[in-house]
């Protein structure tokens, strides 16, 4: 497998963030051999019957991993269903260290009580705690909830790692499964992104319906689509290439965020807002933010349509962070932009022409696939393994690391 190096980031609180994340990109590497071996046990109970569940013992960890483009169509959302067998697989994710007891959790200690084979997105330590009533079948790994840069009184760190190991080490492991189950002659059953034209008519052949009972899913291997034999480490490694990639295209526009970053603290101290959405599943909540805490941005509701993404009373002086999935809407950032709404955005679908340069206009250029699922499967016709969560995490804290410094944050 030809790996793809990022180039070294320039110095800066971005560009330190964004080697922070190189760093971790060389640790997970190393680490591909464990989650290839992790996504083979996965697989075993999957092959032999079992049903897929996810578990929200970290609550973002549900929304991330189901209805993604390039994720799992077969897996068990029936509330009245609980994983209890031998061949039930439960992969979860684990809430922040230190705000979190597992042993005070208690779905957590029936899960283990269960006879489901139980796999960890997370790190061994964070789970000590429960002794030997922690019964894990595997771990991926993980960065130190320590890890990063910057913090305040109430968070540190600020600009942190483990969301960026959780999200790719995650989809890793999930993808060795999927290769996993190739080389025994069977393919998962994919989501193909309802972005693309035909994907609901093609998702929604694969549901089995009928009219004994609900709710209709699609089985979690298809019934008769062979896949030539996918290589062990070929879909977490390709889908770490891509990543690296991008990771490169950030560090090239260090200037760009220590600017972003510079507007985002002098809104703060001016009493202004600061508005971040980050289209997708999983944020703002992967990010514990307390109802009541003093987090130094407001976060929005996922939406693509910035007509609905921006508040209506953002005006002068505000900044607005919008890491969009949809193209462009042009008139509508000019009219942002006419109210002196300072507008940081991004779109995988890139920066139309009509979109002409404006003093309150930063363009990021984040440019995962359009459609979000990344890796590609020789004989399959839907892309794998989506790639936002991770593109919008490396952008994101490395935001997070030039505001903090801008406000004299330590």
């Amino acid at each position: 497998m030809k790996t793809k190096r990022a180039v070294t980031a320039a110095t800066g609180p971005a560009g330190r963030y964004l080697d922070l994340v190189s760093a971790r990109i060389r640790a997970i590497r190393a680490d591909l051999p464990q989650l290839t071996a992790m996504g083979e046990a996965m697989a075993a109970p999957m092959l032999a019957g079992g049903r897929f569940f996810v578990p929200a013992i970290a609550k973002f960890w549900p929304s991330e991993i189901s209805g993604r483009a390039g994720g799992f169509m077969g897996m068990n959302h029936d509330p009245h269903q609980k994983p209890s067998k031998k061949n039930d697989v439960a992969y979860i994710a684990l809430p922040r260290p230190g705000a979190w007891n597992p042993r005070e959790d208690a779905a957590l200690m029936r899960l283990m009580r269960s006879k489901a084979q139980v796999f960890v997105n997370g790190r061994p330590e964070e789970l000590e705690a429960m002794g030997p009533s922690c019964r894990v079948a595997g771990f991926t790994g993980g960065a130190p909830a320590d890890a990063g840069l910057y913090g305040t009184e109430s968070r540190r760190p600020l600009a942190e790692l483990r969301p960026f190991d959780q999200y790719v080490r995650g989809w890793m492991a999930l993808g060795e499964m999927i290769g996993a189950c190739t080389r025994h002659g069977r393919m998962p059953a994919i989501y193909m992104s309802v972005w693309l034209e035909g994907a609901l008519a093609r998702n929604a052949s694969l549901v089995e319906h009928h009219n004994l009972s609900e709710p209709w899913t699609a089985p979690f291997l298809h019934r008769d689509v062979y896949i030539p034999p996918l290589a062990p480490g070929y879909c977490g490694g390709s889908f770490l290439d891509i990543a690296e990639g991008h990771l490169g295209t950030l560090q090239g526009q260090v200037p760009l965020l220590a600017k972003a970053g510079r507007w985002m603290a002098e809104a703060r101290r001016n009493g202004r807002r600061v508005w971040v959405v980050a289209v997708g599943h999983s944020y703002p909540k992967i990010l514990e933010i307390p109802d009541k805490g003093d987090y130094p941005v407001e976060w929005g509701y996922s939406f693509s349509d910035l007509r609905k993404a921006i508040p209506r009373d953002l005006a002068d002086g505000d900044v607005a962070v919008h890491m969009g999935y949809a193209p462009v809407n042009v008139p509508v950032i000019e009219r942002l932009l006419k109210r002196g709404v300072r507008l940081v955005h991004t779109s995988p679908y890139g920066r139309p022409a009509t979109l002409t340069d404006h003093k309150n206009l930063l363009w990021l250029d984040l440019p995962w696939r359009p459609a979000d699922a990344s890796v590609d499967v020789p004989g399959y016709g839907v892309r794998i393994l989506p790639m936002s969560s991770t593109c919008h995490t490396m952008a994101y804290f490395a935001l997070m690391a030039e505001m903090a410094e801008a406000m004299g944050w330590t």
